[in-house]
């Protein structure tokens, strides 16, 4: 299937194109330009890998959480195409992606359990525990917004997300724990894409199904 994937729910704005087994990937950390640059992305993807809009068979979206302008912009943007395009979405968590990115970064199917924490500012972190065997990726606890003193750390063997560099109490754990961990780095498109693109059709459903996460009131 020819997919795209966005996410713009972060700091970092990024895109993804998925045609004919091969990925193609944009991305940059300017958090204030997201909605200037997502369309834009969008367009030099399809034109790199000569197609158009209309070749485009479905959707990943990253719905949060994140930031409030973000998380909508996305969704705004994937609302249109899929309206326009007459295409099925699917909607990515962005703790459960960087799980992915860990899964990654691992370099092993042995069974893991990874911290994910993401500065989710107001001197809060959003988080969630994920065990990883493989692919597969299984959920332990609730995604939460909180104070970082709040975060289960325990029985943790991996760690991602940008928390880890911004509060102390989790600086603190990343100094003084030998697990493998990731501090300066986002969720991205293309991680949401690898991710899903092969159970695409399992997950897919109507844009109008698709809810943004905020976790933290407007």
């Amino acid at each position: 299937m020819n997919l795209l994937a966005i996410d713009t729910a972060t700091e970092s704005c990024s895109a993804a194109l998925w045609v004919n087994g091969k990925l193609y990937h944009r991305s940059t950390t300017q958090p204030r330009l997201h909605a200037e640059l997502i369309l834009p992305f969008i367009d030099e993807l399809l034109e790199e890998s000569n197609i158009n809009k209309k070749d485009l068979e479905g959707l990943v979206v990253g719905q949060g959480p994140g930031a409030f302008t973000g998380v909508r912009i996305g969704a705004g943007v994937v609302q249109g195409l899929a309206l326009a395009l007459d295409i099925p979405v699917v909607a990515v968590s962005n703790l459960k992606t960087l799980a992915f990115t860990a899964y990654q970064r691992l370099e092993t199917d042995e069974q893991r359990t990874v911290l994910v924490a993401t500065d989710a500012r107001m001197n809060e972190v959003y988080s969630a525990k994920y065990l990883i065997e493989g692919k597969i990726i299984k959920q332990l606890t609730e995604e939460s917004v909180g104070q970082a003193s709040d975060v289960d750390v325990s029985n943790v063997e991996a760690y991602i997300g940008s928390g880890f560099t911004v509060y102390q109490e989790l600086v603190d754990f990343a100094k003084i724990h030998p697990c493998h961990s990731e501090t300066n780095v986002y969720s991205q498109a293309k991680e949401m894409l690898l991710m899903v693109k092969g159970e695409f059709t399992d997950l897919a459903t109507g844009v109008e199904n698709i809810e943004p996460v905020y976790l933290r009131e407007p």
